[in-house]
């Protein structure tokens, strides 16, 4: 029997999804740690970098916004992540006091061999999934998020 059968076997369902979910958690955060120390940045930065990766591109108070961080450390991280190559900034088409932030095609290359094997390895995965079971997984994802922004953890 393997230890994940001997811990589960105890456990009713629910308890078994949250220790996975925390299990999840903890690795997740291995790999941001190792992906920040690859990339050269700090975990704020590689934060800011996959803001920008899934929501194209942003101004430095939506980015700040979204990240709790002030104009202030906003412009220092941008400042940072720019002299690495990974972001580029333009003034905002409509706000002449306003830049916009976006990723440029070295953060895309430095992040593909990190970060591109495990998508597969997933994608992979979850191949044999029916169209059905995918929407609920992703059903599940959307709640916890959900339940983690709203844990009122400041």
């Amino acid at each position: 029997m393997s230890k994940a059968r001997a811990a589960a076997a105890g456990q009713t369902p629910l308890e078994q999804v949250d220790q996975h979910l925390r299990r999840v958690s903890t690795a997740i955060d291995g790999l941001d740690r190792r992906a920040a120390r690859r990339l050269g940045v700090n975990r704020t930065d590689l934060r800011l970098l996959d803001l920008l990766a899934q929501s194209g591109p942003q101004t430095l108070a939506q980015l700040g916004r979204a990240e709790g961080l002030s104009s202030g450390g906003m412009t220092v991280a941008i400042d940072r992540l720019a002299e690495r190559g990974y972001v580029s900034r333009r003034p905002h088409p409509k706000d002449r006091r306003s830049q916009v932030v976006e990723l440029t095609p070295l953060l895309w290359q430095r992040s593909e061999p990190i970060f591109g094997a495990l998508q597969q390895r997933v994608r992979e995965r979850l191949s044999g999934y029916s169209q059905e079971r995918l929407l609920e997984l992703a059903q599940f994802l959307l709640s916890w998020e959900q339940a983690i922004r709203e844990s009122g953890i400041p």
